[in-house]
């Protein structure tokens, strides 16, 4: 069951002690979801200039602690902004329950776009024992550390390089021209976007982000080029900051793999989405992987390689499930292209550089995983053979990749 509270909104009015009003557009929303767990979820921004201002909020959560049980979960993390004043005041609600409600956890689920609030709020739960915290977007990006190393930058380049020299015919077919409002969401370095803005004059472009490292060294690019029209956002793509309908393309590249509740993603995706706008995103498909000579090799390689990463939560052979995954989300009009990197329609060095850092990758995943020193031999033999292919005057190989997008219908059900 759940249920809305009315809205704090925009304060209406100063306040009595004649401070000026704050700006707090906010919403509070009641969840319950369960005998032993509920939960109240605050969105927007809380920003008030005095306690005052918070007494809605405080009233309401107040309620919600009288009547739960168990569990009550403040969900924090659809929160764009929070200053000390509303931090104050949910100190005070927390003591408020301790004295009323001893039997009553309370469990804050932060995100990271708030990055002070999460030392603030451990000191609570260190002080109250009945208090927890719960980072969610730290379990939600596993390979973040990964993709954030300085060589996988210089990696990630090469790939998107490779990679657009084919996506950039494509991309008309799934809905994209210029003068759209486009939101790139898992947008990394920023190339993408770069290469948006200059081939297909977007009306407004925005790139949104969970890793700063890679957020500022957009950002940069972006200066650095006197590049216009491009805003980068640092943002959780399961809990995006962007208004509903808001824009025409929506693209996730190579990102959905990665995470280990892509649904999560492709909801917010849709949901930023006008009707009549698509959504556009992209996944490999290792198990099809190609490669001649040594291909016995090669497939083993990539089997054990998938198998490894799957222990991390990550997909990598999910390119083939992306019209099930469009539809699931309510899509339609799906479109599916496949993209075939090739030792022989791109720059092959180029090709081995991408193979011999999915090597390291898969090492890492592997210690994460507790993967066995055979498996690993497996996947660098495997990958290995590959490389050899890709440089061999005689061989050929293929990473593919699949492209797909849906329709956002104009009424939904």
């Amino acid at each position: 069951m759940s249920n809305s509270v009315v809205p704090s909104s925009s304060s209406g009015g100063a306040p009595s002690s004649g401070v000026p009003p704050s700006y707090m557009p906010m919403a509070l929303n009641m969840r319950l979801t369960g005998e032993d767990e509920q939960e109240v979820t605050l969105t927007g921004t809380l920003r008030p200039f005095v306690a005052e201002e918070m007494a809605q909020v405080r009233t309401s959560l107040e309620q919600a602690a009288k009547t739960a049980k168990g569990t009550l979960c403040v969900n924090l993390k659809r929160l764009k902004y929070m200053n000390n004043v509303a931090f104050l005041e949910l100190n005070r609600f927390v003591r408020w329950v301790a004295r009323t409600r001893p039997d009553l956890r309370i469990k804050f689920i932060l995100s990271s776009v708030i990055p002070w609030a999460i030392r603030k709020f451990q000191v609570i739960a260190e002080l109250y024992p009945a208090v927890s915290i719960e980072v969610y977007d730290k379990a939600f990006y596993p390979v973040q550390p990964v993709i954030e190393d300085d060589e996988f930058i210089t990696v990630l380049r090469t790939q998107e390089k490779l990679i657009w020299a084919h996506e950039q015919e494509i991309l008309p077919q799934h809905g994209l021209r210029p003068g759209l409002r486009v939101a790139d969401i898992c947008c990394g370095l920023g190339d993408f976007a770069i290469l948006l803005q200059r081939d297909f004059r977007p009306e407004y472009l925005v790139g949104v982000d969970h890793s700063k490292p890679l957020l500022r060294y957009a950002r940069q690019v972006v200066s650095d080029f006197g590049l216009e029209n491009i805003e980068y956002q640092y943002g959780d793509a399961a809990a995006l900051l962007l208004a509903d309908n808001s824009f025409d393309f929506v693209s996730c590249r190579l990102s959905l793999q990665v995470f280990p509740e892509p649904d999560r993603i492709v909801h917010e995706l849709v949901r930023i989405t006008r009707p009549g706008g698509r959504v556009y995103i992209t996944n490999e498909m290792l198990s099809s992987v190609v490669g001649y000579p040594q291909q016995e090799a090669i497939r083993k390689g990539y089997e054990r390689f998938l198998e490894v990463c799957r222990h991390g939560g990550v997909d990598l052979d999910m390119g083939p499930k992306a019209r099930e995954v469009l539809a699931n989300g309510g899509l339609e009009d799906v479109k599916i292209s496949q993209i075939n990197v090739t030792n022989t329609n791109s720059d092959a060095h180029d090709l081995a550089r991408v193979v011999e850092l999915w090597i390291r990758v898969a090492w890492q995943f592997g210690a994460a995983a507790g993967a066995n020193p055979e498996m690993h031999k497996d996947i660098e033999t495997g990958l290995r053979a590959h490389i050899d292919t890709i440089l061999s005057d005689r061989g050929y190989a293929v990473w593919p990749i699949i492209a797909a997008s849906g329709r956002k219908p104009f009424r939904t059900t």
